[in-house]
């Protein structure tokens, strides 16, 4: 008996050890705006952000290196569709892009040593937000008034299309079947049930022009999107129907949504804002950051968390991340973007 209740104990101790872990913000000699961060597996991972930064770890994402820069134009987002084959999508300077289109991409097939730069057909000065991929890795990119560019066959080429959207897109995500879901300003929330062929207008339940900046899928019918004033939105039906979620934690705009299961979810956002649910969304609460910079997305890999945004900011949650007694996580000041 006493060997049962031994263990018993031990499992509530780590359990509780691993909920109340906080973040913590890794040491970096970097100011840029981070903006997206992805991992190609365990040890490999890519943070991209303005003025050409990206950094890269091997080691699972306690230490991360610069990459000598190849240009001085923001990186948005970094993707790999297999472990040789990666995207960026990257934006020209204002002051510098002259007459050439807002948006580009860049590809590599050698496990980011060389990334190539590649146009977008028939560009302008539209801006390009995302780039989304399904499982078969086919591409998708979207932006400003609703603009739309298909990956052609041949792997390389972005043919524009138009849709009957005219707001601002924002994000999108598939779900493991051939449903997904793109958000964005002024409410805006389309799905697909044909693996993005064809988008339809979705229904929220409240009116709102909510500007919705992230969308996530935990099954092939759950899905939650977060935007500004707190805003967090669930769907249990694919992406047909949405409904707002009630919570009283934060008003802050909220950038990205993410979750490592069906009831265990986070989202960041302004101010150092870290929302967590345990329960599938019914409650969400504020979780420790001890920074006030804006956190522009979330993700973890395996069992730690990471979360990125201005001013070179890298928080760290899980093994090899927790907290020295006594110790404090350095307090980045505020700077005006």
């Amino acid at each position: 008996m006493k060997f049962k209740i031994t263990i018993l104990l031990t499992l509530v101790l780590a359990v509780s050890s691993v909920a109340q872990a906080e973040w913590v913000k890794l040491p970096t000699r970097n100011f840029a705006n981070l903006k997206d961060i992805f991992f190609q597996n365990s040890e490999t991972g890519w943070i991209a952000g303005t003025d050409g930064t990206l950094l890269r770890t091997d080691d699972g994402g306690k230490t991360w290196l610069p990459l000598q820069k190849f240009t001085n134009d923001s990186i948005l987002q970094i993707y790999f569709t297999d472990p040789a084959t990666g995207w960026m999508l990257c934006e020209r300077s204002i002051y510098s892009r002259g007459k050439n289109p807002t948006s580009y991409l860049r590809k590599t097939i050698d496990g980011g040593v060389h990334w190539d730069k590649v146009e977008f057909e028939d560009a302008d000065r539209e801006r390009v937000t995302r780039i989304l991929f399904d499982r078969n890795g086919l591409g998708l990119a979207f932006g400003e008034g609703g603009i739309f560019y298909r990956l052609q066959e041949d792997g390389k080429t972005w043919k524009k299309s138009r849709a009957a959207i005219h707001f601002l897109l924002l994000d999108g995500a598939y779900t493991t079947g051939a449903t997904g879901a793109i958000v964005g300003a002024g409410g805006t929330i389309v799905f697909t049930q044909d693996g993005g062929l064809t988008w339809e207008e979705a229904t929220i339940l409240h009116e709102t022009d909510t500007r919705i900046n992230s969308v996530f899928f935990t099954s092939a019918k759950q899905g939650w999107a977060v935007g500004t004033n707190g805003a967090i939105f669930t769907a249990n039906g694919g992406g047909r129907l949405w409904r707002l979620v009630p919570q009283n934690e934060t008003l802050a705009t909220l950038n990205n949504v993410y979750f490592t299961s069906a009831r265990d979810g986070y989202a960041a956002g302004n101010d150092g804002t870290i929302l967590h649910t345990t329960d599938a969304g019914a409650h969400w609460y504020l979780e420790k950051t001890r920074v006030t910079h804006n956190l522009n997305k979330i993700i973890f890999n395996g069992p730690v968390g990471f979360a990125i945004g201005f001013g070179g900011t890298i928080l760290g949650k899980g093994p090899g991340f927790d907290t020295p007694n006594g110790a404090k996580p350095e307090i980045s000041p505020r700077i005006g973007e």
